[in-house]
């Protein structure tokens, strides 16, 4: 046992520092030595049985504590994973809770993990008395998935899997009827996957443009390299190759961010492209807010903005334009144009209004404006001043400080609330130290 705990140790070494190499997060990765023998009865003791010889031994010779957490922190479009996690101790030995009666089930199963989110990784002692399964509760559906036939084989599955879970959700797309299945569809694709995020190089991925856009998918693509690879290939077909990947994606969320891309990487190329997604038969399927945001990067002058308000107003017709859809959709345009539109329209609850205000590149007079209209007008300026502030930026231009200042001292008389008056004296604090 203590060889293949020691070769464990290896591959969860050599993986998550490749991982690290290519720009995932690992957060924890932790392995402590052989338990003392003394705290393992002390354990046994405190559950009222002696554990699976299996386990004792593996946590006596090696790994008495393993606590592996890895995550990708940039927009990285993976297949069912996008973290990794596994761990054990002696202190998370516990008996579960299941939120009923059944006390029985609660002895039949010992956990050694608990999930994020709540969700129990357990040994079923049921099973074999020596190496028995391991199985996950989810704490939303109640429901038990068996993940492996022993915890030496759960140890090996998840290991080959990239440490996949430790939520239900994420291991169950792919479990079969023996539990995790390393062979399965899911697991060869997820594994293909990630021998390819693992491997592929800029460099490499420069070389062909179906690999950069797998590359792009992989790290995002503001990195000064991808786009310098991005410069040698033409426009057309940029867009071509986006629209090629985009037709194998299925995830709807992730459709999104292939638009996205087309945005950030082919610009006012694709006008024509993006004007065909305002027809009534667009050539693919593109949600509100991706349609918005292509326009903004996409469509030259007005022509963008215009599109989104006419349809904005179009779908709202007589009922009130809320301050979130609002700034869902209009956000990415970053024009004082929007400040103008918003001024008939913006009203209580301001939830929205104010971040769109910060994002549509105010200048100082339209804060005072703001500062000097109807109260949903002045609360959303000076919380989209407070905002603004908190990143270390302010409105464009040179403030009048006398003008500015009587504004404020007027709100804050007007002031109802104490959290109003709060908003207009951290503003005016700001404001004085702003140069």
């Amino acid at each position: 046992m203590r060889e293949k705990v020691k070769a464990w140790i290896g591959r969860w070494d050599t993986l998550l520092q490749r991982l690290a190499a290519q720009g995932a997060t690992v957060r924890e990765w932790v392995v402590e030595p052989e338990a003392d023998g003394e705290r393992v009865r002390e354990t046994e003791a405190r559950l009222g049985i002696g554990l699976p010889p299996t386990v004792r031994r593996i946590l006596a010779e090696g790994a008495g504590k393993v606590t592996i957490y890895w995550y990708f922190d940039k927009e990285t479009l993976a297949p069912f994973a996008s973290s990794g996690e596994l761990a054990w101790s002696l202190d998370a030995f516990e008996w579960p809770y299941f939120g009923g009666d059944e006390l029985e089930e609660e002895k039949r199963y010992l956990a050694f993990h608990v999930a994020g989110n709540g969700d129990y990784v357990l040994l079923d002692l049921e099973g074999h008395p020596d190496d028995p399964p391991v199985v996950s509760w989810g704490h939303e559906t109640g429901e038990f998935l068996l993940l492996a036939p022993s915890f030496t084989e759960f140890v090996e599955r998840v290991t080959e899997l990239a440490f996949v879970g430790a939520e239900d959700s994420a291991y169950e797309p792919f479990c079969g009827p023996d539990g995790l299945d390393v062979d399965g569809s899911n697991a060869k694709a997820w594994k293909a996957w990630l021998d390819q995020y693992l491997t592929l190089t800029l460099e490499e991925a420069a070389k062909e443009l179906p690999l950069l856009i797998d590359y792009i998918t992989f790290h995002e693509a503001e990195d000064p390299g991808v786009r310098e690879a991005l410069e040698r290939y033409e426009p057309d077909a940029v867009l071509a190759a986006w629209l090629a990947r985009l037709e194998r994606e299925t995830y709807w969320v992730y459709r999104d961010h292939l638009l996205g891309y087309i945005g950030e990487t082919v610009g006012e190329a694709a006008a024509d492209w993006v004007r065909s997604l305002w027809s009534d038969q667009p050539p693919v399927e593109v949600s509100n807010h991706s349609r918005a945001y292509l326009s903004a990067c996409c469509l030259p002058g007005r022509e963008g903005l215009e599109r989104v308000v006419a349809r904005l107003e179009q779908e709202a017709q007589n009922s009130k334009i809320d301050g979130y859809s609002a700034n869902g959709l209009l956000r990415h345009f970053h024009s004082r144009d929007v400040i103008r539109w918003m001024e008939s329209r913006v009203a209580f609850p301001f939830g929205g209004w104010d971040d769109l205000f910060a994002a549509s590149a105010p200048h100082w007079e339209d804060v005072c404006r703001w500062l000097d209209g109807h109260e949903a007008m002045r609360q959303s300026a000076l919380s989209a001043l407070g905002k603004l502030f908190a990143k270390g930026e302010c409105p464009k231009g040179e403030p009048d400080r006398g003008e500015i200042l009587r504004l404020l001292d007027k709100a804050e008389q007007e002031a109802v609330l104490k959290k109003e008056k709060e908003a207009v004296r951290r503003v005016t604090a700001h404001l004085a130290d702003w140069r």
